[in-house]
């Protein structure tokens, strides 16, 4: 495993008290986190791989990775979209230093890439992009004994032919490749010369050109590409390229300035698909390309497919979960528990967890008035709550088995009876309503992700917009076993008297969040599209959430944090994942 901790926007803060007030009512025996404290760095995040990272969480359940592995093999797919959960390996992992996915690979027309699984038309409305932050590790070392090519391709808009299918209209060339070469170029355009550069390489018609006595062997082959100068090679910074690719024209941005904008209209008839990474035109050698960011379709959170026709469990794999709402069917005098298998058997209850007609989100509502999940509970929720022996009745829900899970830290014997070691939970979503009435400390909060353990909560994720506020926050609680709660804002104030948070998100606005813990730290991002990433970590070696007898499970949804307002909370999830 080679990543440590991602270079990104970094707030941590570290547990100084030790021990828990016991839930989610008040503010009383708490201790205050400010948002943005310096505080002493935490424990560093050991053992990530590039599932981990949330800014490539979206492109990697999009993309099949492609290798020659070893690297006189042949090209295979080595893992497919969105199965990457606990993989790296050498020619693709997370670097330790930068905390950058970054692709490696060795010798002539060998390839470590990824290759998006969607087959795309060029000449229809619908716009395609590609963008990624690009940086080369001393590329010239790489190809400084190769005496047959220097060139290493980045990023691609391939063919797929003109059925989308493996079959004979398949050309062996790309639309487009972006390459950085050491060698000398002349620009088609300007007649200038270049080396250390990057280069569009354009392919300008839609002959098959690979072999010169083929039967599909076009007279105009050898002037079928132009190649176009886009930037001289920086090593200390990572190059910004924007793909877009749509109604008959191919437009590539370098560090926000337009280079390319041609017609493609020859293209047409075929289907095409991005790839990324690095492919070795060049002997003798190693490339090494870091991605500092990778966006697919000008939105970096993850979505699941989602249909608005379906039931939630169509649409998000629920199999892992059951679902609290705040009614009483069963007449128990609590709140009633959809367990796994009946959840999974397309559940809905308007209005209280339903599919969006309008997006095919899964949404949650609860309006602060129904039942209550046990009498030890203050306030009424419509929430997940995970399960890992998936309808595996013979499992108790409670206990340290094969149905909740431990942290890394606690004993190898608690570890080997548990359904998981260690956590991490992703979710896109948007805050639709929040209550607007009742006690000053209650109005406007949700929580609207967990981890639960025996007694107490690690981690309570909280969304609080006032009434006064085009805006809302951010922030969490972490109840250690004994002693105070400690708060940190991440995003804004959690403060009954908060003025509207320059940064925060407005009600309907998409974000995604993480959970993760390995061993005692815990990390928390707030990932939003055209802003920087907001995590925190924190240290909870002093929690008591080490010892024998604690596990662990998620929650996620919308558990109303306001029982004196009478009005209703509701968000809605668009990607929602929890792995071990």
């Amino acid at each position: 495993m080679k990543l440590q901790i991602p270079a990104i926007t970094l707030l941590s803060v570290i547990l100084s008290a030790c021990g828990g007030s016991g839930g989610s009512g008040g503010s009383n025996d708490t201790t205050e986190s400010p948002s943005n404290s310096g505080s002493t760095t935490a424990p560093t995040q050991a053992n990530q791989v590039p599932y981990d990272v949330p800014a490539y969480i979206k492109a990697l359940n999009q993309a099949n990775l492609q290798q020659n592995n070893p690297p006189s093999s042949s090209k295979s797919d080595v893992v497919d979209a969105g199965e990457y959960n606990g993989f790296d390996n050498d020619y693709f992992y997370i670097d330790s230093d930068t905390g950058w996915l970054t692709f490696s690979m060795s010798d002539d027309s060998n390839r470590s890439e990824l290759r998006f699984v969607d087959n795309f038309k060029t000449n229809t409305s619908k716009i395609y992009t590609l963008s990624a932050e690009v940086l080369p590790i001393n590329p010239s070392a790489s190809v400084a004994n190769s005496s047959d090519g220097q060139e290493m391709t980045l990023m691609q808009v391939h063919n797929k032919g003109t059925s989308a299918k493996t079959d004979d209209s398949v050309l062996s060339h790309p639309l487009l490749r972006i390459v950085w070469d050491g060698e000398s170029r002349t620009d088609d355009d300007t007649g200038d010369a270049y080396s250390n550069a990057y280069w569009a390489i354009i392919k300008t018609n839609d002959f098959e050109c690979s072999n010169s006595s083929g039967d599909n062997y076009n007279a105009n082959c050898p002037d079928s590409y132009d190649f176009y100068y886009l930037a001289d090679y920086d090593s200390a910074t990572p190059t910004k390229f924007d793909i877009e690719v749509g109604d008959s024209r191919l437009k590539i941005d370098v560090d926000d300035q337009q280079k390319v904008n041609f017609d493609i209209t020859y293209w047409d008839a075929l289907y095409s698909y991005f790839k990324v990474g690095v492919y070795n035109q060049f002997e003798n050698g190693t490339s090494t390309v870091q991605f500092k960011s990778l966006i697919l379709n000008d939105s970096k959170l993850p979505f699941a497919a989602l249909d608005e026709t379906e039931a939630p469990s169509e649409n998000f794999n629920l199999a892992s979960w059951y679902l609290s709402i705040p009614t009483d069917d069963d007449n128990s005098g609590t709140a009633d528990s959809i367990k796994e298998d009946d959840l999974n058997d397309g559940f809905e209850e308007y209005p209280y967890f339903y599919t969006s007609t309008d997006d095919g989100g899964m949404v949650f509502y609860d309006d602060g008035e129904g039942y209550k999940t046990s009498k030890n509970t203050a306030y009424t929720r419509t929430e997940l709550r995970e399960m890992l022996r998936e309808g595996d009745t013979s499992i108790s829900t409670q206990g340290v088995n094969k149905n909740n899970w431990v942290f890394s830290s606690t004993s190898t014997s608690e570890q080997a009876k548990a359904g998981g070691v260690d956590g991490i939970l992703d979710a896109t979503l948007a805050v639709n309503q929040v209550t607007t009435s009742g006690d000053d400390y209650q109005i406007g909060r949700v929580i609207i992700g967990q981890i639960h353990a025996k007694d107490d909560e690690p981690v309570r994720l909280y969304y609080r917009k006032l009434p006064n506020n085009s805006k809302g926050s951010i922030y969490f609680a972490h109840e250690p076993r004994t002693g105070s709660e400690v708060w940190v804002n991440m995003i804004g104030s959690r403060s009954d008297n908060a003025s509207n948070p320059s940064d925060g998100i407005a009600l309907d606005e998409k974000f995604y969040y993480q959970i993760k813990v390995v061993g005692d730290l815990l990390s928390v991002t707030i990932m939003r599209d055209g802003k920087d990433d907001v995590v925190s970590t924190f240290d909870m070696s002093n929690s008591g959430y080490d010892q024998d007898g604690q596990y662990m499970y998620f929650k996620a949804g919308v558990y109303n944090q306001n029982n004196t307002g009478g009005d209703a909370a509701q968000a809605t999830f668009y990607y929602l994942n929890n792995r071990h």
